[in-house]
C-alpha cells in the first residue's frame, strides 16, 4: 500500500438496464469521499456508479487494479446482492491485498449474508462516513479491524452499536467533484420529471415513525440538518454547477416546520429561484394549507404522498398513524396550487381485507392525485414487518434474502386469494389513469408535459400490455 496515498474506491453496485426506469446520485458514497478525504489528508477517493455506466460486476475488479485502489466500498441494495457478491470477487481476483468493504442498505441490513462470500473483509451498517473513516484509520496504522463501532468483520455473530453523525452540519458536502453531472441528466429521476440537470439533496437524516416495513438504516432519531447550512448547499450548487433542480431525498423533511419555514421564506427573499421535488420523505399529514403555499411560492413543484393505506386499522398495523383526512386535505391543496401530485399506496399486507384493500384503491381513484403507484408489499429481512410474518412465509425467504420480490406479480401477504388480488390491483391502475381529467392535469401540473413522454409509454407498456 502506498505510504504517501491511500486510493479508496466507492462502488455504487447496479445494474444499468432499461428496466430501471430511475437514477439517483450516490449520495451516500459521495458524502464518504468528502469526509474521508476531509478527516485523512492521505486519502484520494473515486466513485464508480454502475447504474450510469456501462461497467459489469467482473469489470469493476478492473477498474480497481487500474485505479490503484488500497481499499474499495461497495454500496448495495438487497435486490442487488448477486451483483455485490460478484463485485467483490472480481476486486479480490485482481487486487487481492485490497480491503474489500461493504455498506449501505444490504449491508445494515444482512451484515452476515454480506459477509459469508468470503470476498469482503468488514460490513459498515447504518451512516458510513465514522465507521468507514476508522476503517481507513485502521487500515493505514495497519491495525486490527475488530472493535470499530457499526462495523462487522468475519466471525462476529452479533451486531454491534451505530455510530451516527449527531449533528449533520458538521458534515462537509457532498464530493459532487467525483461525479459526471451529466450522466444522471441522461434519466430520470426519482421524481419522474424527466431528464434533466438536477442534483439530489438530503437536509435531514433519520425518521421517527417505527413504521413496520422500513430498514430504518438512519435510525429514529430526527436530525436535521440547519436551514443556513441547507441553503449553502443550495447557493453553492447554483453557483458553481448552474443546478436550479432538486431533489430532496430526506425521510422526514417537513417534521420541523419551524426549519421548513426558514428555508422557504429564505429562498423566496434572497433566492435563487429554483424547482424543487420531493419524491420522497414528507409527512403528508403534516402539510397544513399554509405551508404548502408557502412551499410552492419556494419553488415546489412536486410531491409525492406516501399514503401506504386507506385502512386506519392498518394504519395502526403498520405503526404508520397517517390521519387519513389530514393527508386527503393536503393533497387537495397541493393539486390546487399546481403542484404535481404522486401518490404511494401499498397493497397486501398481512390480515389486510378485501375490503381494506378496495378501500386504499379508492381513495387514489378519488383524489386528485395526478400519479399513484399501487406497490406491493415486500417484507424485507430485518423490518419488523418480516419478523411478524408466519414461520412458512418466513422460511420460504432465508434461502435468498436478495429475492426481487416485485417481479412476481401475484405475490402477496393479505387475506385476499392471489389470483383476486392480482387482478384487484391490475384493475385499479386502469380506472385510475383511464381518466380523461386525470390526464389533462398530468399535462397541466407537470413541470414539464414533453419530458413525461418516454415514462408514459413504459408505464403503459407495464400496466397495459404486460399486465
Amino acid at each position: 500500500m502506498s505510504e504517501e496515498k491511500t486510493r479508496v474506491l466507492l462502488i455504487h453496485v447496479g445494474p444499468n438496464s432499461r428496466e430501471y426506469l430511475f437514477r439517483s446520485h450516490p449520495l451516500g458514497l459521495m458524502s464518504l469521499a468528502a469526509y474521508a478525504e476531509r478527516e485523512l489528508p492521505g486519502v484520494d477517493a473515486g466513485i464508480i456508479d454502475m447504474k450510469v455506466s456501462n461497467i459489469t460486476a467482473e469489470e469493476i475488479g478492473i477498474k480497481a487494479k487500474d485505479a490503484g485502489a488500497d481499499v474499495v466500498g461497495l454500496s448495495a441494495l438487497t435486490v442487488h446482492a448477486d451483483m455485490l457478491e460478484s463485485a467483490a470477487a472480481a476486486v479480490r481476483e485482481a487486487v487481492p491485498d485490497a480491503l474489500i468493504v461493504a455498506g449501505g442498505p444490504h449491508a445494515t441490513c444482512h451484515p452476515l449474508h454480506a459477509l459469508k462470500s468470503g470476498y469482503i473483509d468488514a460490513v459498515v451498517q447504518g451512516e458510513g462516513e465514522r465507521p468507514f473513516v476508522n476503517l481507513l484509520r485502521a487500515r493505514i496504522e495497519r491495525k486490527p479491524l475488530q472493535g470499530i463501532p457499526a462495523v462487522m468483520t468475519p466471525g462476529m455473530t452479533e451486531q454491534p452499536p451505530r455510530d451516527e453523525i449527531e449533528n449533520p452540519d458538521t458534515l462537509p458536502f457532498p464530493a459532487w467533484d467525483k461525479i459526471d453531472f451529466d450522466a444522471y441528466s441522461r434519466y430520470s429521476s426519482f421524481s419522474i420529471l424527466g431528464r434533466r440537470h438536477y442534483m439530489s439533496v438530503f437536509t435531514s437524516r433519520a425518521c421517527p415513525y417505527q413504521c413496520i416495513y422500513c430498514h430504518n438504516i438512519f435510525g429514529n432519531k430526527f436530525r436535521p440538518r440547519s436551514a443556513d447550512n441547507v441553503l449553502r448547499e443550495i447557493r453553492t450548487l447554483n453557483e458553481k454547477y448552474g443546478i436550479r433542480d432538486f431533489d430532496a431525498l430526506d425521510d422526514a423533511f417537513n417534521l420541523n416546520r419551524a426549519r421548513v419555514v426558514e428555508i422557504c421564506e429564505s429562498l423566496i427573499k434572497d433566492g435563487p429561484k429554483i424547482n424543487i421535488a420531493f419524491p420522497n420523505g414528507l409527512r403528508s399529514d403534516l402539510l397544513d394549507d399554509e405551508l404548502l403555499e408557502l412551499m410552492r411560492k419556494a419553488g415546489t413543484t412536486y410531491i409525492s404522498f406516501a399514503i401506504e393505506t386507506a385502512s386506519p386499522r392498518l394504519q395502526k398495523y403498520i405503526n404508520k398513524n397517517l390521519k387519513i383526512e389530514k393527508a386527503a386535505r393536503a393533497i387537495r391543496k397541493a393539486s390546487q396550487l399546481g403542484i404535481f401530485c404522486n401518490g404511494y399506496l401499498m397493497v397486501g399486507f398481512p390480515t389486510e381485507t378485501e375490503e381494506e384493500l378496495r378501500s386504499t384503491i379508492s381513495f387514489a381513484i378519488k383524489s386528485p392525485l395526478d400519479t399513484a403507484h399501487f406497490l406491493k408489499v415486500t417484507p424485507f429481512a430485518g423490518t419488523e414487518l418480516f419478523n411478524r410474518l408466519d414461520p412458512e412465509t418466513v422460511a420460504s425467504f432465508k434461502e435468498r434474502p436478495e429475492i426481487h420480490i416485485y417481479e412476481d406479480r401475484t405475490f402477496n401477504l393479505s387475506k385476499v386469494p392471489n389470483e383476486k388480488f392480482k387482478k384487484i390491483v391490475h384493475s385499479a391502475f386502469l380506472k385510475f389513469y383511464l381518466n380523461p381529467m386525470r390526464a389533462l392535469n398530468i399535462i397541466r401540473h407537470h413541470p414539464a408535459p414533453m419530458r413525461l413522454m418516454h415514462f408514459a409509454r413504459v408505464a403503459f407498456m407495464r400496466v397495459f400490455i404486460k399486465g
